[in-house]
């Protein structure tokens, strides 16, 4: 027999560690850990990026030896790969524990930080590939029928600039989509309080759910949710969402929504909390139904 609660205990545990420094700790250590990882996945690809560019730039008898080693490829990507996945699975757990917050992420999120790690590692391994023979010319030294280089070959040659750059490109996108996210939640957030002081929270029927499969870690829905204005006339609008399978609530369930009493009908103005939770961050905005 336990004189402790099995169902409070761990309620408390996430209490404690919202905004704790051992949970922004351990979310600062697994994200370099990821970023690193990511970083050496980065260098086994540039590996074989070299490998294959040698071997247009040269003729087929002269010299296809790549400057990133075999084994170093070899081993760096299988490393890379596992290392991501345990360091970014770490990452997610605490920074959801350090946020409280299942369905965000606080400071940055695995994409951009594996974008970031695959930018240097792709760069690193530029530092070693393969000069060619000649720029331009895939040099025949047992026949010396040369070749002049076609555009593939040209592509090949220029992926030491493009190959990072490209990483360096969508890690940028990653972020800038991130800060706008960032701002849409802010302002979601923002009305949300003052809807809560000064609007009508009711219990929203959800009408219509689609089927979810529990295997995935997150899910993409649309819920069709139902609640009544002032007058008693009955109102139907659609919130999308992106949360864990179970978090997902099913049709007949009641959900917190909060509306603008004065004007019931603006869409923009109607808030709706997929989770349960009175957390103005958590209400997301609805569209017609």
């Amino acid at each position: 027999m336990s004189l402790t609660d099995p169902l409070e205990s761990p309620r408390q545990n996430a209490t404690e560690l919202r905004g704790s420094p051992r949970a922004l700790t351990a979310t600062l250590i697994w994200g370099l850990g990821g970023c690193a990882a990511a970083g050496l996945l980065g260098l086994g690809i540039g590996g074989i990026v070299d490998q294959v560019r040698i071997v247009l730039l040269n003729s087929v008898f002269s010299s296809w030896d790549a400057g990133v080693p075999v084994a170093l490829r070899a081993a760096a990507i299988p490393l890379g790969i596992l290392g991501s996945i345990l360091c970014f699975g770490q990452y997610a757990k605490w920074n959801h524990r350090f946020t409280r917050r299942a369905t965000h992420f606080a400071f940055i999120g695995p994409a951009s930080l594996v974008l970031i790690g695959l930018a240097v590692g792709t760069w690193a391994a530029t530092t070693m590939w393969a000069e060619p023979d000649t720029v331009g010319i895939a040099v025949d030294p047992t026949f010396h029928n040369d070749e002049a280089w076609g555009v593939g070959a040209w592509v090949m040659y220029s992926a030491q600039w493009w190959l990072p750059g490209l990483f360096v490109l969508l890690g940028g996108l990653s972020l800038i989509g991130r800060l706008a996210s960032n701002r849409h939640r802010t302002r979601n957030a923002t009305l949300a309080a003052e809807l809560l002081r000064s609007g009508i929270l009711v219990d929203a029927e959800v009408v219509q759910s689609p089927a979810v499969s529990l295997d995935s870690a997150r899910t993409a829905a649309s819920v069709i949710v139902r609640f009544s204005d002032p007058a008693g006339a009955s109102r139907w609008v659609r919130c999308s969402l992106f949360l864990p399978p179970r978090e997902v609530p099913l049709q007949g369930e009641y959900r917190p929504l909060v509306f603008d009493p004065s004007d019931p009908g603006n869409r923009r103005r109607i808030l709706l909390s997929p989770t349960g939770s009175l957390e103005p961050v958590d209400f997301l905005p609805t569209r017609a139904a």
